[in-house]
């Protein structure tokens, strides 16, 4: 029997083939949170001419056949604890769930907000209709796109918080790429992979593709800081902040393998992510120094008590 994970993927690769088929977007599989999950199980943007950021679109995919969906007259009914609704209705960015008809190999959508989903008794529930508006095709993409959304620049770093945590969690994350530099073209990919230096000696843990798009004449390169703008990227044998190829292969391919950290962007960002979302207030660093008359003061002495132990 299939683990809930490579139930998950099967529909995950699904959204990627036929996503492929469809023009004026681009899907990226989101990467597993250090705690093990994120809430998306990948994403969508609509392409716009660089430097111009497309809208971005998280995805909750799931199998028609998976223990938390029902098969009902008018749709699929999915249903789910109360965190994960909570995560979607919160987040920056509108967030779609699929479900992936295997039989019919389509895939049908639903936006997840507070008029479609139903809370009762801790719990949530959402119909995914079968009807053809409903069926993930060129049309649709035209709907989705339509969809409120907030800032672009806020939805890519709110997408990137799962890579951010993991580099935070002592994770490392190489970026590997082969470009041809004297063919312009419109279309890169990056291979990201991330290891577990934490507690598995830097055991590769998962490798993700994240396909872009951008000037035919720009070298890619100049495209890393728009792609990552969290990100300290620097060569992977050395900690200068610089980007080179470590190889130009018959002076046509350029490789490079990149190292991605933690800029003060990214750090600024999961500061202000843990107060937004935990209320989680940055903690004092010096507590004494009032004076002596302040510090002897018995609410002074008491409250210092209870906070050494």
């Amino acid at each position: 029997m299939l683990s809930d994970l490579a139930l998950n993927k099967i529909g995950i690769y699904a959204a990627e083939r036929l996503t492929s088929n469809l023009s004026g977007v681009i899907f990226r599989e989101q990467p597993r949170a250090a705690d093990g999950s994120t809430g998306l199980n990948a994403h969508l943007e609509m392409i716009e001419e660089y430097p111009r950021m497309g809208k971005m679109i998280g995805l909750q995919i799931r199998l028609d056949d998976d223990e938390n969906i029902e098969k009902t007259s008018r749709g699929y009914v999915c249903r789910g604890e109360m965190p994960h609704a909570a995560y979607w209705l919160q987040h920056a960015l509108p967030v779609l769930a699929m479900v992936y008809e295997q039989e019919n190999d389509r895939l049908l959508w639903n936006v997840i907000n507070a008029d479609s989903i139903e809370i009762n008794q801790g719990s949530w529930n959402l119909l995914v209709p079968y009807d053809e508006s409903h069926v993930y095709n060129a049309d649709a993409i035209d709907v989705i796109a339509e969809l409120p959304c907030y800032s672009p620049y806020l939805a890519r770093l709110a997408l990137a918080r799962p890579w951010m945590r993991l580099i935070e969690a002592g994770y490392d994350i190489i970026a590997e790429f082969d470009e041809w530099v004297n063919q312009p073209s419109v279309m890169g990919k990056i291979r990201l992979s991330v290891f577990n230096n934490v507690n598995a000696n830097n055991k590769l843990e998962a490798v993700y593709e994240w396909p872009f798009y951008t000037n035919s004449d720009m070298p890619h390169a100049f495209r890393l800081p728009s792609l990552f703008p969290w990100a300290a990227i620097s060569n992977i044998d050395s900690d200068d902040k610089f980007i080179s190829p470590y190889a130009v292969e018959a002076g046509e391919i350029a490789r490079f393998k990149l190292k991605l950290g933690l800029n003060d962007l990214g750090k600024a960002f999961l500061l202000t992510d843990k107060f937004l979302r935990k209320g989680e207030f940055p903690k004092v660093g010096q507590v004494n120094g009032f004076g002596s008359e302040y510090e002897n003061g018995i609410k002074f002495k008491l409250y210092n008590s209870n906070n050494k132990r």
